[in-house]
């Protein structure tokens, strides 16, 4: 009965988690909030749960395996602190102007909440990326003054624990990453007044759940390590099942690569408009070659970084010059049936004149306008793909991707466009005729066939640039590694190619009756070879933005290609089977990242991304994403050997299976509690049932279930056990795609 009870409350937690995040879809964050997550009988389930279980482990004994108790201990003391952060905890708001005292804050139901000292905003400033006006940090210098006390205060008391003096101003710096703390109160930067003499921080206050929290978040840590020591877990007699020689692999399909066109058009010189590539600009608010904006310019339009036989380079700078044939060349891809229709065009290629009509009227804004008002007879997705398309080339007109003038006034570094004409007083007039000339005369050394003033032009706009900002420019060596790391983001074929021989070698090793040392040798260069090229891309993509490539949806796809990967190579010998799975897995992560379209981009990370406790969260959610792919691809071989009659290879691959499940929940533990490690620091919350969030947990919850074989005796058997991880996987897909492009939320940037 009590495992019946325990099993019934588990999967209701988990079912009301996940229709949660689905209405909040609809109704709103602190709809779900006050009427699920807060809602008493949600509390009511975990705790009857807590007490259930724990009743259960004293009868099952579970104290006298110490490594497996203290993993589910763990989970208690987690729990608990969880509820003590619930009861006692206090959240709200608090606004601060410059040089005005404030003793109160505003809590989430709008009640004025007293604080036990006063703060003043002494200054508030933006510290930016250097040469760049992108916000690399938010910081509020804040001056606290401590009142009155009482001698015995639990606030007084706690401040005094950790060397605080209340009594005497002092000044706190608030910013992303660095969370101020205040006699057992917490600041965190939440935004701030457009006129820089106003902030409004986030405040918190838990006394006593974070504490416990953190304890349980250590004996879970400690908890695992044991149980990888244990020699009383299952661990060492499925390893040695796995050990056995297994190398079955199974085909699945893939597709052709895209279009390609042919034809002339009026270009420019291949040298000048190669160089012209490696002049430094600002986009995306970094500073970067010019050669990555003319790729991303060329792949949004077309699809690919190249157009018959021109590089980005050419299309870019032929497109600046001789810009009336490039506006009737159809380069432009409209996919949408009925956006064709409204152009007028008759197949999916389309001109920037035919977005036009004889009035040099937009032809898309009707539709566009009355898809805003609710008018849903035009695809949604389609129709707003061909408006940027259109406002793209309009950018381009307007030279907002061409920003190659730095000028330094103070501390603050602005970048204008060629010609411009809002230029500030204080710039020289030498330095403003230059800026508005320099490209004409570049131009028109181009147009007239003078290479050698095209090439001192360029030249002496690089010198102006080094002038003005030349410590923060990114070195020749760093260029050049950007306009080649552009050249391998802009090829699918490597992709497809990494696929079509995965396929290749999935074949081979399912008809080959024996392992020869052709096939192994083969299979194992082949592998190496593509980690390679996986790693110079992670390397490169690291190198040029500064920070460890795991923030969008594009770079942990790469990261998970590449740990997967490095897994097929490290345990061939031991686990053959993983040689095979790996590249397979590995191609569709890299299919995954190419079709993550504006991600492939190289950005500054957000403030709140820079730390370093992310990039450790997601490399370690992301491993175990990983893990959890392998068992999936191993359920669907072992459907295989069912049918086949295979029992001794079934063994064998369902023990590999059963061994991998420990270091891929367990690294999904340590994930999601590294995430809320890192939520606390940033946001001064460490759980805030974002969807994200709720569906890890999830996704941790059920691939939990398999490890109690003992007390569900549905995984003993074979075919069981593998048709629910197959099924558990859908909450991996969920938790990354689902919550990305469907349910949304904070994390939906990844």
């Amino acid at each position: 009965m009590n495992k019946k009870l325990i099993l019934t409350l588990y999967t209701s937690i988990m079912v009301c988690i996940g229709f949660a995040t689905v209405i909040e879809k609809y109704r709103g964050t602190s709809f779900v909030s006050q009427h699920i997550y807060g809602a008493w009988w949600f509390s009511a389930l975990w705790a009857i749960l807590t007490v259930a279980s724990c009743a259960y482990f004293l009868k099952q004994r579970l104290y006298k395996r110490f490594a497996v108790m203290l993993l589910h201990l763990s989970f208690v003391v987690i729990l608990v602190g969880a509820l003590l952060t619930h009861l006692f905890a206090r959240r709200g708001v608090v606004a601060l102007h410059t040089g005005i005292p404030v003793m109160a804050y505003i809590d989430h139901e709008g009640a004025s909440l007293p604080l036990p000292f006063t703060l003043t905003l002494k200054e508030f400033r933006i510290v930016n990326y250097p040469g760049t006006d992108a916000p690399l940090d938010y910081q509020s210098v804040i001056q606290t003054t401590g009142v009155d006390l009482p001698s015995g205060s639990a606030v007084l008391h706690q401040a005094e624990s950790v060397g605080e003096d209340l009594q005497s101003p002092t000044e706190v710096i608030v910013s992303m990453n660095h969370i101020g703390r205040i006699g057992g109160y917490r600041f965190f930067q939440s935004s701030y007044d457009s006129d820089g003499q106003g902030v409004l921080l986030g405040v918190s206050h838990d006394p006593y759940g974070i504490a416990v929290t953190y304890l349980g978040y250590l004996l879970l840590l400690v908890g695992i390590i044991a149980t990888l020591l244990s020699r009383q877990t299952q661990m060492r007699t499925l390893y040695r099942k796995a050990m056995q020689p297994l190398a079955l692999l199974f085909p699945l399909a893939l597709y052709a690569s895209p279009l390609h066109a042919d034809g002339g058009l009026q270009t420019v010189d291949k040298d000048i408009a190669h160089r012209i590539g490696t002049i430094n600009v600002l986009y995306n608010n970094r500073i970067c070659p010019l050669n990555t904006v003319a790729t991303d310019f060329v792949t949004k339009l077309s699809g690919r970084a190249s157009w018959k036989g021109l590089s980005s380079d050419e299309v870019f700078v032929g497109w600046m010059i001789y810009y009336t044939p490039w506006e009737k060349e159809k380069m432009i891809r409209v996919k949408n049936r009925e956006v064709q229709h409204l152009l007028g065009i008759d197949g999916q290629w389309a001109s920037y004149s035919d977005f036009q009509d004889e009035y040099h009227e937009y032809k898309l804004k009707d539709a566009i306008e009355a898809m805003r008002h609710g008018d849903g007879s035009i695809d949604r997705k389609g129709l707003m793909e061909a408006d940027e398309k259109y406002h793209l080339v309009e950018m381009f007109y307007r030279g907002e991707f061409i920003r190659m003038f730095p000028y330094r006034i103070g501390d603050d570094v602005n970048w204008y466009v060629p010609g411009g004409q809002s230029l500030p007083r204080e710039m020289p007039v030498k330095e403003q005729f230059f800026v508005k000339q320099a490209m004409d005369f570049l131009t028109e050394s181009m147009v007239t066939g003078q290479r050698d003033r095209a090439f001192e032009i360029i030249a002496k706009i690089k010198l102006f640039q080094r002038e003005m900002i030349g410590e923060v420019l990114p070195d020749g060596s760093k260029t050049k590694a950007e306009i080649f790391y552009n050249t391998m983001r802009s090829h699918k074929w490597p992709v497809f190619l990494a696929l079509t021989l995965s396929l290749l070698l999935c074949v081979v090793m399912l008809v080959s009756t024996s392992s020869g040392k052709w096939l192994t040798m083969f299979s194992l260069s082949y592998v190496i070879l593509f980690t390679v090229y996986v790693t110079l891309l992670l390397v490169l993509r690291w190198w040029l933005s500064g920070h460890i490539p795991v923030s969008n949806g594009h770079e942990t796809m790469l990261f998970m290609a590449w740990v997967l990967l490095l897994l097929s190579i490290l345990l061939r010998h031991k686990f053959p089977i993983v040689l095979g799975f790996g590249p397979l897995v590995g191609s569709f992560c890299l299919l995954v990242a190419m079709l993550a379209g504006s991600n492939t981009q190289i950005t500054p990370m957000m403030p709140v991304l820079q730390s370093p406790l992310l990039s450790v969260h997601v490399m370690t959610v992301m491993c175990a994403y990983a893990l959890f792919a392998l068992q999936l691809l191993m359920g669907i071989q072992a459907f295989l050997l069912i049918r086949n009659k295979k029992a001794a290879e079934l063994e064998r691959l369902t023990a590999l299976s059963q061994l991998m499940l420990y270091p891929a929940v367990f690294l999904l533990a340590i994930g999601i509690f590294l995430g809320a490690v890192w939520a606390n620091v940033s946001w001064g919350n460490y759980w805030s049932w974002d969807p994200k969030e709720s569906w890890a947990l999830i996704t941790l919850m059920v691939y939990g279930v398999p490890f109690h074989r003992q007390s569900f005796g549905f995984f003993n058997k074979p075919l069981c056990y593998h048709i629910y991880m197959v099924g558990a996987f859908l909450t991996v897909v969920i938790t990354y795609f689902g919550v990305n492009y469907l349910l949304g939320g904070m994390h939906s940037y990844a």
